[in-house]
């Protein structure tokens, strides 16, 4: 797993766009756990990672949906696909 991290902006749109689908008002930090904020369901999460997809212009795919635990986990995956993406296109 990618050790690099998001730069604070991103990391800030990541924390927005969170609140914005999973329709949350409660403060989101990094070791956040997403399943337990409130009225999370699977269909929520489900969008949410179709968000970050779009939002971050990264593939995720259906896999990523078990690996979610903590906010930073949707960080390390979206890290990781851009590494991915990088040594493909190289």
């Amino acid at each position: 797993m990618n050790t690099q991290l998001m730069i604070p902006q991103e990391r800030e749109q990541l924390h927005s766009l969170i609140r914005e689908k999973l329709e949350c008002a409660e403060e989101i930090e990094d070791t956040t756990l997403v399943r337990e904020l409130p009225g999370v369901d699977s269909m929520k999460l489900l969008r949410l990672l179709g968000a970050v997809e779009l939002g971050f212009q990264v593939n995720l795919g259906f896999e990523a949906i078990p690996q979610v635990q903590t906010v930073r986990d949707i960080e390390h995956l979206i890290c990781d696909s851009r590494e991915r993406y990088a040594s493909r296109a190289s």
